[in-house]
């Protein structure tokens, strides 16, 4: 696949390899690749919980931090 990256980013992904940080366009192509993949599912997992929410299935934050507690404390007890 030929990718033609855009100019204003050309002199950035330059730069990036000069220093060593990446060791050629390829990886600094494929790490953005996987950030925009990380963020694409990060936003789906939060449209998950507003679904949720307005679903009716969630507690308040108070709430939910007791039950956390409590589960922590019994399988610290046993």
């Amino acid at each position: 696949m030929l990718i033609d990256i855009p100019q204003e980013f050309e002199s950035f992904v330059a730069s990036l390899v000069a220093r060593r940080r990446f060791l050629s366009e390829h990886e600094v192509l494929a790490e953005s690749l996987r950030l925009l993949q990380a963020r694409e599912s990060l936003a789906e997992e939060i449209q998950k919980g507003f679904e949720q929410i307005d679903a009716g299935q969630s507690i308040d934050g108070p709430l939910a931090f007791d039950k956390l507690r409590a589960r922590l404390g019994e399988q610290l007890g046993s």
